[in-house]
């Protein structure tokens, strides 16, 4: 261990967190390891296992002080806390993942430069801050493309350019500052490639597939996924080299489009907990919250390596009655559901781990026979008007 390692009884503080925000605190309660939370509101079903938990602005300097002063060390689950927070916390408090990645992957420009500087393949892509400045670009660019505003936040949409009159409409699209106009790679499969990293070592999770719906809601997760040896080889070269240049202590993902005559491409960066690497939980030896928790408190990462295959299946509200009558069904299906209101039937209420088979074609088939997702599956070709997808 480091001179500056955590142990058990020390305070671990956590800021930004989802969903999943309650396995990362249950890994840290179990480790023996005091847990505060800090949220911008209340969220007791996930923060109900922490130690304390602080309800206050990200811009609270006095809430955060008080967060920063009764943590030994303070992590991030998800990347949506401005860099400008954890600088902060930082005068009070440890921050083991480092500023320098956040304050890259939070904005796009910064992301693309730091992937061209490792010289990493990324669609083409121009900044642009008014219409006049779309016009003249476009024809560099080439139909369609992908508007983007510079800053990554939640929720936040890309626009699509398909031809010359969508042009016009992006006036009310943009307003202030600067945006990307990204070329759209059309492309054949999705890829994510979590790994985990303590600046030395790094440990990369198997590789995982990706389906989305045809409004680019996250239905499946299959892992490990199959590919070339060279395409997985190259894959897990673009991650070390991330992993060797970020600055970031943490796990952290990778996104990736393949094309149609296996070029490949990087989607983007995500620092933290996702869901997609939730199918860890059932497929690998370690969850990416054990493993995050390990890099955070100066332990040596945990040796990774795939147990079996698994389909991650997400559950939303709309699918709730189903998912009741395979529960007294399925032997081989794990099922988390969260404590959480759902807003409407699009709103995720948990996750299944299918597995049970040598073969994910098997458990596939398995899926797709009880018709509990049975919704139109978006083509890979189709340009989709958000690259970020939704935030999970």
């Amino acid at each position: 261990m480091s001179g500056d390692a955590l142990y058990p009884g020390s305070t671990l503080g956590i800021i930004g967190i989802n969903r999943n925000g309650g396995a990362l605190i249950a890994a840290a309660k179990k480790a023996g390891f005091n847990v505060g939370v800090y949220v911008d509101h209340a969220q007791p079903a996930i923060t109900k296992m922490a130690d304390f938990t602080l309800v206050g602005a990200y811009n609270d300097k006095d809430k955060l002080t008080e967060f920063g002063e009764n943590s030994d060390a303070v992590i991030y689950q998800t990347p949506n806390i401005d860099s400008r927070v954890i600088r902060f916390l930082s005068q009070f408090a440890a921050v083991p993942q480092g500023i320098n990645g956040l304050e890259i992957v939070q904005d796009r420009l910064m992301e693309r430069a730091f992937l061209d500087q490792i010289n990493i393949n990324i669609a083409p892509y121009v900044t642009v801050v008014s219409l006049d400045d779309v016009y003249q670009s476009i024809d560099s660019i080439g139909y369609p493309a992908l508007l983007k505003p510079i800053q990554r936040g939640i929720g936040e949409q890309s626009m699509m350019i398909s031809r010359q009159s969508d042009i016009a409409r992006a006036a009310d699209f943009i307003s202030t500052g600067t945006y990307l106009l990204e070329s759209w790679i059309d492309h054949t499969a999705e890829y994510t490639m979590t790994a985990a990293t303590d600046g030395d070592q790094v440990e990369i999770y198997p590789l995982a597939k990706l389906q989305f719906s045809a409004d680019r809601q996250l239905i499946a997760v299959a892992a490990p996924a199959v590919v070339d040896d060279d395409l997985l080889t190259e894959m897990q070269r673009i991650v070390k080299s991330v992993a060797s240049s970020l600055e970031y202590h943490g796990v952290f993902s990778l996104n990736f489009y393949v094309t149609a005559n296996g070029s490949l491409y990087v989607k983007n960066i995500e620092l933290g907990m996702t869901s997609i690497a939730n199918v860890y939980d059932s497929s690998a030896n370690v969850t990416q919250y054990e493993e995050q928790l390990r890099a955070a408190v100066g332990m040596p990462l945990h040796i990774v390596r795939s147990l079996q295959p698994a389909l991650l299946m997400v559950i939303r509200k709309k699918q709730e009655a189903a998912i009741q009558r395979q529960w007294l069904l399925k032997d081989n299906w794990q099922f988390r559901l969260f404590d959480l209101p759902a807003v409407d039937d699009d709103s995720l209420i948990g996750f299944v781990w299918v597995t049970g088979s040598s073969s994910l074609d098997e458990l596939e088939d398995q899926v797709d026979d009880t018709e509990v997702w049975d919704e139109p599956i978006a083509p890979n070709d189709a340009p989709q008007n958000n690259d970020d997808d939704e935030i999970l």
